[in-house]
């Protein structure tokens, strides 16, 4: 058989492998980024916790020691591998009696992985905000916690949003990774498939297109969403009633 024929024999005997490889991959790049972008907020809210002359003493220690501890955190999940820490995590929770599964470790582990990114996503959107917003904010009465959640973070959000797109599409395609701790994703079904036929460079052309698919349509809607969102409001005028 010519490259051509194998890659249709593969399609035709190993098509829903393939196709339930990308409903696991899309699955966790879903979760991974929706779950990583609301820890990431909490997770950047206490990054950039400081003290104040107001605070007592053990408010200005606890400020500082959560502080320091999201930073470790972040530096630790953006400092090693995924695949590091999927093979960490999956295994040391068997130790310590963790039912997991394939797949539910693997969407804690790249929820958490993306939690570190989005924190310093949204930090570097935070810094972008004028301070002059801030003062204004905390002169109207609000609580710092107030004044991050109406005013700094929705701003922050809209700003971040190609970057928050982007890391959607890096997690579609790292997603691969978890093939490590055997999760069915799109990368282990070309495994699966090139084991069985031994027809590998037919394998990982298929997911290689498919991949390459997914990441050019992504990117198309997540343009036109960032075109919506930038584009003026514009009010429109009632008609005058007729006579």
């Amino acid at each position: 058989m010519n490259s051509f024929e194998k890659i249709f024999y593969l399609l035709q005997h190993y098509g829903l492998l393939f196709l339930q490889g990308v409903g696991v991959t899309l699955l966790l790049a879903v979760v991974g980024t929706g779950v990583g972008l609301f820890l990431g907020l909490l997770l950047s809210l206490i990054r950039n916790l400081k003290a104040t002359p107001k605070d007592g003493k053990f408010k200005r220690f606890w400020k500082k020691t959560v502080s320091f501890l999201a930073m470790c955190y972040i530096e630790l999940f953006r400092g090693t591998p995924m695949m590091v820490q999927a093979l960490i995590i999956y295994f040391g929770g068997k130790m310590i009696g963790i039912p997991w599964t394939y797949l539910s470790c693997g969407l804690f582990v790249i929820s958490i992985n993306t939690t570190a990114y989005m924190a310093e996503i949204v930090r570097s959107g935070v810094n972008a905000i004028d301070v002059g917003q801030l003062e204004a904010a905390r002169s109207l009465g609000m609580t710092q916690t107030q004044t991050m959640f109406n005013v700094v973070f929705p701003q922050a959000l809209k700003n971040s949003i190609p970057t928050i797109g982007n890391e959607f599409i890096i997690n579609i395609k790292d997603s691969s990774v978890l093939n490590v701790i055997t999760v069915s994703e799109l990368f282990m079904a070309a495994k699966i498939a090139s084991s069985a036929t031994y027809m590998f460079i037919e394998s990982y052309l298929i997911i290689a297109v498919v991949y390459l698919v997914l990441t050019i349509a992504f990117s198309q809607i997540l343009k036109r969403i960032e075109k919506r969102i930038d584009a003026p409001f514009v009010v429109k005028s009632a008609k005058p009633r007729s006579a």
